[in-house]
């Protein structure tokens, strides 16, 4: 768990008493929110982080030695429905997420810069609504990690103009419209001597005559 972090948060983590604080970045298309569950406020990167304490939480970070995607939850609870209205317009699919983890001193002063241990994007939001929770309103994004882009299809097409739409001038598939269902001669002058037959004879009609 101490791999990349500085010097002193790892003196920190090993101490008998750790005090560790999340920060979780989400950068919605109309506002980036930078929040941490600490009490009040914390500035690093040029940012200021707001503290949500026990009205936000971040679900456990998984980490195993298959090569796959992982997902976590974040949750903001105890909201009021003029903020829980507002979420249910914000444009959340595919926005990034970052998460990081430093370490409190005894001050509650940051014992140095948090690091990344996590980055991904949002799949899906959902809003439990204060009749239905004790909490209050509640909003829970569902992240996934980047591998998980692995699993979508690009949706790219083999065609000149989609070659032309990502590398403007390249000339690879200019003439694949022309080529498109065209026989192809392969070896001899027979007919079946052409690309895409199953021929065992070799296109010769006669396999105990050869060509000269």
């Amino acid at each position: 768990m101490t791999r990349g972090f500085p010097t002193n948060t790892v003196t920190a983590l090993d101490s008998t008493f750790v005090r560790p604080i999340s920060f979780a970045k989400v950068e919605f298309a109309a506002a980036t929110l930078y929040m941490s569950n600490g009490i009040g406020s914390y500035t690093w990167d040029s940012q200021t982080w707001t503290g949500l304490g026990d009205f936000g939480s971040v679900s456990e970070v998984s980490e195993a030695i298959q090569v796959k995607p992982y997902a976590l939850t974040l949750t903001l609870s105890g909201l009021d429905s003029t903020l829980s209205t507002t979420a249910l317009t914000l444009d959340y699919y595919m926005r990034p997420v970052t998460l990081y983890l430093g370490c409190l001193d005894a001050s509650d002063d940051l014992i140095d810069d948090p690091t990344q241990v996590w980055a991904g994007h949002v799949s899906n939001m959902s809003i439990t609504v204060g009749e239905t929770s004790e909490q209050g309103d509640i909003i829970e994004l569902t992240a996934e990690s980047e591998l998980a882009q692995f699993d979508r299809s690009s949706n790219l097409k083999f065609t000149n103009q989609a070659l032309q739409a990502a590398y403007s001038g390249d000339l690879g598939l200019e003439f694949l419209p022309e080529i498109e269902g065209k026989r192809i001669r392969w070896r001899g002058v027979y007919g079946n001597d052409m690309g895409g037959v199953n021929d065992t004879t070799g296109g010769n009609p006669d396999p105990d005559k050869h060509e000269r």
